[in-house]
């Protein structure tokens, strides 16, 4: 198969079948809070160590025409599968949540994002093809923490909380980090669903219940030219410059939930900002 930018759930292989429930069921009580305390917790433990200034997280809801992130809506065929599968295992609830999912997706005419930016950070460093360093850990890896002795947060379970919150259970992640030469700053970027196992409709292939935007080969990273201009608008590297963000699609919270996120900052990082640490 030649090498696309596409979805892609790999095939199990005959391994173990992933259902919807999971790891990121353990936020769904609380899943705003859950979700700005991971985010809030790794930006912190990423700051930028010869820096004096603070750390800053952007929180923005933003709407985009579905026809300018086709990535969005190229899951649908995964999505339509998942709803076969949930109904021959006779999951009624995982059946409808697919169907809701699945009509959106048809007649939406925008695509509701929660996008989070966070700057003077270190980003996802690491190589891209390496088994270690933090774009691995959050993006490719599973309960898997590369952070330093001492730090809160974690690359590990938490970074599910992210997944709760869309619709779709999917994440678009973008960073900024110096490129090897370290004058100028390389950007990567990835999607990355999490679903359940379903049987893919091309290859009749049963997959895995996690499948990843990018390269089709060894699902690999987009970077620079080859990343979509509506993500790379939503970051303006002026703004922002080196850093991650996150882009949620699909943001399943109403207006009247997000007081949470307000309240949940004041909580757990009240000290942080009277420090000037955070903004």
């Amino acid at each position: 198969m030649a090498n696309q930018k596409k979805w892609l759930f790999p095939a199990n292989g005959g391994g173990l079948g992933q259902g919807f429930r999971g790891e990121q069921d353990q936020f769904t009580g609380g899943r705003l809070s859950s979700l700005v305390r991971e985010v809030i917790q790794n930006s912190l433990d990423a700051k930028l160590g010869d820096s004096d200034e603070p750390v800053s997280v952007t929180f923005e809801i933003v709407e985009i025409p579905i026809s300018d992130c086709p990535e969005v809506s190229w899951l649908l065929d995964s999505l339509v599968a998942c709803e076969k599968e949930a109904k021959d295992q006779g999951l009624d609830d995982v059946e409808k949540y697919y169907t809701s999912a699945i009509k959106s997706l048809k007649t939406d005419k925008n695509v509701r994002f929660l996008t989070i930016h966070d700057s003077n950070t270190t980003g996802l460093g690491g190589a891209l093809k390496a088994n270690h360093g933090a774009w691995y850990a959050l993006v490719k890896g599973s309960g898997i923490s590369q952070k330093q002795a001492g730090s809160l947060g974690s690359f590990g379970l938490g970074s599910k909380a992210s997944f709760v919150v869309s619709k779709i259970r999917t994440v678009f992640y973008m960073t900024y980090v110096p490129d090897g030469s370290g004058a100028a700053l390389e950007k990567r970027f990835q999607g990355k669903s999490i679903l359940q196992s379903h049987t893919d409709k091309d290859t009749g292939n049963q997959t895995q219940g996690t499948g990843f935007y990018g390269w089709t080969y060894e699902c690999s990273a987009l970077l620079g030219s080859d990343i979509p201009q509506w993500a790379l608008k939503l970051r303006p590297e002026t703004t922002f410059g080196q850093g991650t963000s996150l882009y949620i699609p699909m943001f399943s919270m109403s207006e009247e939930e997000l007081p949470e996120m307000v309240i949940t900052l004041i909580a757990n990082y009240y000290y942080a900002f009277k420090l000037n640490n955070l903004r």
